[in-house]
């Protein structure tokens, strides 16, 4: 599937820190929508080939290794739905 980027229109009357938390806002929901789907079809595929079945996976418990990759993919998501945030910040130390 091909992603296509667009950039938000402005809102009148809206200030740049609410035109930022709309961006993490919107980070943040389309994160969430492609995770959903994904998981839906592995948990889908996985149960239609008789690999496991949804409870197995409300059951499991990750090992150390497989909690500090999670660790890594959540501090990714959590940097992409904050970058609004930071590059005004950084935007506003430059110009100081």
């Amino acid at each position: 599937m091909t992603k296509i980027v667009k950039r938000r229109l402005e809102i009148a009357g809206q200030s740049a820190n609410e035109d930022r938390m709309l961006a993490m806002i919107a980070a943040l929901a389309s994160e969430l929508t492609v995770t959903r789907e994904r998981l839906d079809t592995v948990e889908r595929l996985a149960e239609a080939a008789g690999l496991f079945d949804r409870a197995a996976i409300e059951g499991f418990s990750p090992q150390a290794g497989q909690v500090a990759e999670r660790d890594g993919i959540r501090r990714r998501i959590i940097d992409r739905v904050f970058r609004p945030i930071k590059d005004a910040a950084a935007t506003l130390a430059e110009g100081a």
